[in-house]
């Protein structure tokens, strides 16, 4: 077997695969069915324990009129006990629901993500998944960052000034 690093990243890779092409049996495939607890929390729900309320979520879109877009960057995974490990990364997310009211249109952020998995004689499997959006302050934040006028950078360079 590979590096631990490149096993999670190639597991990961492929769920957010699934996700992509919203393949939702190919994304249960890739969690601990012997896991009796597990426990997924999105950015925007209650967390989710028990494979029924897992299922009903992952289940809950229509694939002829949603599309997903995720993204992923920055894994580290570590061995945390023996044939248990953590990962964490960076997850972009774009979505759009066509049934959805509030946003009409599609929309997308970035969480910090940290999941536990278990090694099992098929590769590795998540049982364990949070997701951890950025506080309101820092989006704001960038938001304001990203919308500054070049021209004022340039200005601001030729004064020695740079970010």
């Amino acid at each position: 077997m590979g590096s631990l690093q490149n096993e999670i990243q190639a597991t990961l890779e492929q769920y957010v695969a699934h996700w992509n092409d919203y393949d939702v049996e190919s994304m249960i495939a890739l969690w601990d069915r012997d896991e009796s607890d597990p426990i997924y929390v999105a950015e925007e729900l209650d967390p989710l324990r028990g494979w029924d309320a897992m299922e009903a979520y992952w289940r809950g879109a229509d694939p002829e009129t949603t599309e997903h877009l995720i993204t992923v960057r920055d894994l580290t995974a570590c061995e945390i006990a023996p044939g248990v490990a953590h990962a964490f990364w960076q997850m972009g997310w774009n979505v759009y629901f066509s049934t959805e009211r509030l946003y009409t249109k599609p929309i997308g952020g970035e969480v910090r993500t940290t999941a536990l998995l278990r090694r099992k004689t098929n590769g590795w499997k998540f049982f364990h998944w949070i997701e951890a959006p950025l506080a309101s302050l820092i989006q704001f934040k960038r938001a304001h960052e990203q919308a500054v006028d070049p021209r004022l950078l340039q200005k601001l360079k030729s004064k020695g000034i740079e970010f």
